[in-house]
Parts: C-alpha cells; structure tokens; sequence
C-alpha cells in the first residue's frame, strides 16, 4: 500500500508542476520498500555466496523503480497539460 502511495504522490508532483527530482526521490522510497519486504532473501542470496545475483536484483529493482515514478510522473504532466 505504501508503494501505492508513493506512485501516486509522484503522479500529483507532475500534476502540480514540481521538480523532476520528485522522480528521483519516489524512486529511492519504491527501491526501499521494495528491498525491505525481500531484506530476508538477500541475506539468504548472500549467506549461499550468490551475491552477484541479489546486486543484479537490486539494481534491477532500482531501475525499475525509476521507470515507474517517470511514468507517472509523465501521467502526472500530462494530465496538467490536458
């Protein structure tokens, strides 16, 4: 739920007019809440020696944050210029 939030909050940002770097920050928050519901299995990853593997998962998780507070950013924007 909290996710939720976060996208949402980005998705105002745009409507509002604020900054681009209420992307950055809505991806940071989405990237945290995301690796503190999986904190267990990359202990786990880590503990089995498999710690490139849970750094790929990581920077993946990260860009896919970043990808999803750009788009609704953009929804944000454009919702604005409609």
């Amino acid at each position: 739920m909290i996710a939720y939030l976060a996208i949402f909050c980005v998705a105002l940002a745009g409507y509002a007019g604020v900054s681009p770097w209420a992307i950055s920050a809505a991806a940071i928050a989405l990237a945290s809440i995301s690796y503190a519901e999986h904190a267990r299995s990359y202990e786990r990853g880590r503990e089995l020696g498999i710690s490139r593997i849970t750094d790929s998962m990581t920077v993946r998780s990260m860009f896919h944050a970043t990808i999803a507070s750009a788009l609704a950013y953009g929804f944000g924007w454009l919702m604005r210029i409609i």
